[in-house]
């Protein structure tokens, strides 16, 4: 028994003033005048979606992947290569910390400087659990693309597979499928151009916005450490050459070496929130900023329109 398919309804007259909708005229087929009318919006949704898909994956995917993996990859490097310079910094603060002063007037005691590095201590801390999230989302991300680009064009049968489905049948049945083909396409789109996209506009922001503080912040921090490790050597070769009531005045001698320590450690709190923020921003909030974007733009693109209703 044959299916009986409901015709084509007719082109809707236009309103003065209103705009042609495009994607709903390629949608409907009716730009295949020599098809029969039940094939017609099935075919003409297969050939718009195999052309974007053409498009997409021979076209625009090369060039994705190339410049969002070369983008994932450096960002990878840059936070271990910062994650590293962060433990070289926590332990040179660590051993300012440990340094003090025996001295044995009378009943005897000691004299640090370890509590009042504290706060620079914790807040470099924080910064390191920081890169740690940073690394764990770069490597999700890179994994996400290996496996978007490993599918590759398996992603996309499901949504073809739906539309083929809806030259078979006929009502709400038919309607479901050619809905379920947009929906499936979009979907199969977004896993496999989302990922390496995001990363491409990632790179545009961050070297046209945040490359130049991060680059006056890293080296600052660099700076920091070699200058906190000869602190500790020009004061241990000073010590040595001392005399015997200087060498055994621990509060001068706190006192001298410690101003040093706030002085070198003062100038590179600031950098430490500037490397926060911008690891922050580069590997956290870009990344899923740019991909809810993308999601509305394909949901967008390749929802199914609204049906009209009976009598309207």
């Amino acid at each position: 028994m044959a299916t009986s398919v409901p015709p084509p309804a007719p082109p809707r007259a236009l309103v003065p003033g209103e705009g042609v909708d495009v994607l709903a005229i390629l949608w409907s087929g009716r730009w295949l005048p020599f098809l029969p009318a039940f094939l017609r919006e099935p075919m003409a949704r297969l050939v718009v979606l195999g052309a974007v898909a053409l498009a997409s994956m021979f076209l625009f995917a090369p060039a994705a992947d190339r410049r969002g993996e070369a983008y994932i990859e450096g960002a990878f490097a840059r936070t271990l290569a910062a994650l590293a310079a962060t433990r070289g910094l926590d332990s040179a603060i660590s051993l300012a910390q440990s340094s003090e002063v025996s001295f044995s007037f009378g009943p005897g005691g000691s004299l640090g400087i370890g509590q009042a590095l504290d706060p620079v201590n914790d807040l470099v801390e924080q910064y390191g659990a920081l890169l740690l999230t940073s690394t764990t989302a770069l490597g999700t991300q890179r994994v996400a693309m290996q496996i978007g680009r490993a599918l590759g064009w398996w992603l996309f049968v499901p949504a073809f597979a739906a539309v083929a489905v809806s030259a078979c049948v006929g009502g709400r049945t038919r309607r479901s499928s050619l809905a379920w083909g947009s929906r499936l396409f979009g979907i199969a789109l977004f896993a496999r151009l989302a990922i390496p996209t995001t990363a491409w506009i990632d790179s545009l922001v961050a070297e046209r916005f945040l490359e130049s503080g991060y680059q006056q912040a890293a080296a600052a921090v660099s700076a920091t450490t070699a200058e906190i490790e000869s602190v500790e050597e020009a004061e241990a070769e000073a010590a040595k050459k001392k005399g015997w009531l200087d060498r055994y005045n621990p509060v001068d001698y706190v006192g001298e070496r410690a101003k040093r320590l706030y002085d070198t450690l003062a100038k590179v709190g600031e950098s430490i929130v500037n490397l926060a923020i911008y690891f922050t921003i580069s590997t956290i909030i870009l990344p899923l900023g740019t991909l809810w974007i993308l999601s509305r733009l394909s949901a967008a693109l390749f929802s199914a329109p609204a049906q009209p209703r009976d009598g309207a």
